[in-house]
């Protein structure tokens, strides 16, 4: 029995938005070629251009008849050069001098008569000192600190190039007095909660407290939009196991994180990230340069291929595209490509029964109960080759559950929740199914049923596990299992 192709996709592809699929047409045209989710970089492009991506990506959900989360990732506190205009262009041996214009401005400081770089960061000259190392553009460029005055940074350029404007900043090894969530953050998060996105990226998260201090934001506005904490400071690293807990998702960021720490470094810290993710059932994301080739070409790289399938074969839920659908030239390949080497690798881990098999030990903190009707399902489901599991829900975390226990089967999340039916398109192996109004037990299954051959996701005589929470007009916690026959 055939099984529908967006059914079928088991690790989840996010994409970046931006000019080159920014629009109704492109989004499902993505869509169509894998995607399952959309993330709005807040670090480029205005609230009005956000705003038109959240309407065409609504807009393309109804002409795909597929519920797609949106994420809106802050841009934190990354620091960034100013305007340059077109680039700048450092040599090797060069001395250049850095400071805040604001701080100018404020203490009424003359510029350098030779020009200066400008960087939006008040404390930078009193918190590098001699010796420390400036890495611009994730390391391309890069100088070191020979003085430092309060004011203005005198470095020089250790490997040259052209820096560009907006690029960023990293300080390896220095403690950065900026707070975690910025001025800029807050009002991207008003911006979120306003448009209704389903996950908000929290950047350069260095402890739980940082998790923490969203989440109270977000409570005082009345939002339950869920937190993805995104790893790339080595503080996280050393925290990763509270940052886990009080995250609903986690981001391996590699961009920053390979700046801040040796390239080396990186594999084995993704593993062990990974690893501790699945261990905790929290969903993980691994993003950044994947498929950094076809932002130009219109092929990958073996050594991207292997990337992706490594990240895949390790236990990620997610995989992330940036610039290679936000600006690149081949943005539908790309979702292609990536959706193809996710396929091959799944079918090798189930070929070798890793996925299921692999679940073991899982530290649930929380719904215990709810977690021993998930591992059932997947049990059962795995031993008698089901056709789907169908999780009834309201907040989704039941399907969340099941889906970190990596079954065969497609996972389907049948909520009457809007909100739920879309963040639940992030899980591994979960599709969000909508149905209007849910009442009794029986017949809100008999209803599924129907709506299931009705709406071709199965043939009749398809075998189906129901987890329901009884009674469920009262909400009730999963309690419930049962096998049906469509």
């Amino acid at each position: 029995m055939k099984t529908p192709r967006h059914l079928s996709y088991k690790t989840k592809i996010l994409c970046t938005m931006g000019p080159a699929i920014g629009s109704e047409d492109k989004i499902a045209e993505a869509l169509f070629a894998g995607a399952s989710a959309f993330r709005l970089n807040m670090s480029h492009s205005t609230h009005k251009t956000h705003t038109q991506y959240v309407q065409y990506i609504r807009k393309a959900e109804k002409k795909t008849n597929m519920f797609v989360p949106i994420i809106a990732d802050l841009q934190g506190p990354k620091l960034r050069v100013g305007e340059l205009g077109d680039g700048v262009m450092l040599m090797t041996g060069q001395t250049i001098i850095i400071a805040d214009p604001n701080v100018l401005k404020r203490k009424r400081v003359k510029a350098p008569e030779g020009g200066y770089i400008p960087l939006e960061y008040p404390s930078l000259a009193r918190d590098v000192k001699k010796g420390d190392t400036l890495l611009f553009d994730d390391g391309l460029l890069s100088a070191q600190v020979v003085a430092s005055d309060g004011v203005f940074v005198k470095a020089v350029v250790i490997n040259g190039g052209l820096l560009k404007s907006r690029k960023g900043l990293n300080l390896p090894h220095i403690k950065v007095s900026v707070p975690s969530i910025t001025r800029k953050d807050k009002e991207d998060i008003l911006f979120a909660i306003k448009n209704d996105v389903d996950y908000i990226a929290v950047s350069f998260v260095r402890s739980a407290n940082d998790v923490k201090s969203v989440r109270k934001l977000l409570e005082q506005h009345n939002s339950d939009i869920r937190i993805i904490a995104k790893v790339e400071k080595p503080e996280a690293l050393v925290n990763i196991e509270e940052i886990i807990q009080a995250s609903d998702v986690i981001m391996v960021a590699r961009g920053d994180l390979g700046v801040e720490i040796p390239a080396a470094n990186v594999p084995m810290e993704q593993k062990r990230i990974i690893s501790l993710c699945n261990n905790y059932a929290k969903p993980v994301i691994t993003a950044t340069q994947m498929l950094e080739s076809m932002i130009k070409n219109p092929r990958p790289t073996r050594a991207e291929a292997s990337d992706i399938a490594n990240a895949v074969l390790d236990g990620t839920d997610a995989v992330m595209l940036s610039a290679e659908t936000s600006v690149g030239a081949y943005p539908i390949e790309a979702i292609s490509y990536m959706r193809m080497i996710c396929t091959e690798a799944e079918k090798s881990m189930f070929n070798d029964n890793k996925l299921f098999t692999r679940k073991l030990g899982i530290k649930v903190t929380k719904e215990q109960n709810t977690d021993s009707i998930a591992a059932a399902a997947s049990t059962i489901a795995e031993e008698q080759n089901i056709n789907c599991i169908a999780t009834l829900s309201y907040s989704g975390e039941t399907a969340h559950l099941i889906s970190n226990r990596r079954p065969r089967a497609p996972i389907l999340a049948v909520t009457s929740m809007l909100r739920t039916v879309r963040r639940v398109g992030l899980y591994w192996g979960v599709t969000g199914f909508h149905v209007e109004k849910i009442t009794t037990t029986d017949d809100t299954i008999e209803h599924i049923k129907k709506l299931l051959v009705a709406r071709s996701y199965f043939e009749k005589g398809a075998t189906v596990v129901f987890t329901i929470g009884r009674p469920l007009v009262a909400r009730s916690r999963t309690n419930m299992l049962s096998i049906e026959t469509l």
